[in-house]
């Protein structure tokens, strides 16, 4: 059996199991793997590989190390792509050993280096090799487990994703109040991504105003890169871009919790200086908008005699509110940005379900009429 069909016929089998915590170090790694991917990808890559290659001591996860096998390249080809195929918000967006606290060659033992950050997920991580190597036959086992817990979390995904939206005519002043709530909310140690929920509130933004403002006729939004995606290697220009016929029309730059500097003018100008870019934006969720206003002017004052593009900086929330008076229905912007969101979720980058849950806490309690 190659790879890919264990896979597959582990699914079908987890699919009908209902998950059970035999597995305490697995558990662990379970309950944090939306969080820890790269900890999890190495794991279930790990399982997968004692089942296909029972001989194979998978703690030596280097093939440059003594009898060792290319855990990076085994999930790079079978386990992440499968991943992304039926569970995305719990894949990689290459490989798990791209992550740096794992990438070390250093055999996975108890002696271990790598700064996984959690302690008790370390030991766990470290626990579930050791008992691969003591007992392969618990393998299949341990495979099943982990996939039923997947399961079983995408279909309460799903009854999350399947929640009325909000159809009445709310405020403005309700709806930017809801994202400012969104934006800012605590989210529990470990939920990342809250720097990913501006992008998205101004992408949908983006979405529902280019079609009806005369400014923007035939532009188009580029698709949102992944999060970790460097613009040199997406070639984007900012976090959000308008094309017009391909080429580059406006952009969008979000910081989040970060006032904006002289600095950020300076990295600007380098990406617009050999563009036709009509606009580039800054904007910020910091409620201090500026380190040094005078010295940000300052730097838009000597970059506007350079090039015709306008460098414009600006808060978030100011800037959706302006935008959200310029629309017809300003109330579509909530089931846009629930579109967006979802979207975000589902293609596994900063979205994480605790986002979602919080934004549909925050428009449930909004008023209506």
């Amino acid at each position: 059996m190659n790879p890919n069909e264990l896979l597959e016929n582990a699914l079908l089998k987890a699919q009908t199991l209902e998950y059970k915590n035999d597995n305490p170090a697995l558990h662990t790694i379970l309950e944090n793997a939306a969080q820890q991917k790269g900890v999890f990808g190495v794991v279930l890559t790990s399982i997968a590989y004692k089942i296909y290659r029972p001989e194979q001591d998978i703690r030596r996860h280097q093939d440059k190390m003594e009898h060792g096998y290319s855990g990076r390249t085994f999930d790079t080809k079978y386990i992440t792509p499968f991943l992304r195929r039926h569970f995305p918000s719990f894949a990689m967006a290459e490989s798990a050993w791209l992550t740096r606290s794992l990438e070390q060659p250093h055999v996975y033992d108890q002696h271990y280096p790598g700064n996984i950050r959690n302690p008790a997920l370390k030991k766990a991580f470290l626990d579930v090799l050791e008992s691969l190597e003591q007992s392969p036959k618990s393998a299949i086992d341990l495979l099943h487990s982990a996939l039923s817990f997947l399961w079983e979390q995408d279909l309460a995904n799903q009854d999350l994703l399947e929640r009325p939206s909000v159809l009445a005519k709310i405020s403005i002043r309700h709806i930017v109040e809801a994202v400012k709530q969104h934006i800012e909310h605590p989210y529990a140690k470990g939920v990342t991504g809250a720097a990913r929920i501006p992008v998205v509130a101004m992408y949908a933004m983006y979405q529902l105003m280019l079609p009806e403002i005369k400014f923007y006729s035939g532009t188009r939004l580029a698709s949102l890169e992944t999060h970790t995606s460097a613009d040199s290697k997406s070639h984007s220009l900012g976090d959000i871009d308008v094309l017009l016929e391909d080429m580059p029309f406006e952009a969008l730059e979000i910081k989040h919790n970060k006032p904006i500097t002289p600095e950020m003018i300076d990295v600007a100008y380098l990406k617009i200086k050999n563009t036709k870019l009509e606009r580039y934006l800054i904007l910020t969720t910091s409620t201090l908008n500026f380190s040094n206003e005078a010295a940000v002017h300052q730097s838009l004052e000597q970059y506007a005699a350079r090039h015709p593009c306008q460098i414009i900086t600006n808060g978030v929330l100011p800037t959706l509110k302006y935008y959200l008076r310029l629309i017809q229905q300003p109330e579509r912007f909530l089931s846009e940005y629930r579109a967006c969101l979802e979207a975000e979720f589902k293609r596994s980058s900063g979205i994480k379900k605790e986002h979602l849950e919080v934004w549909h806490e925050i428009i449930a309690k909004l008023p209506t009429g």
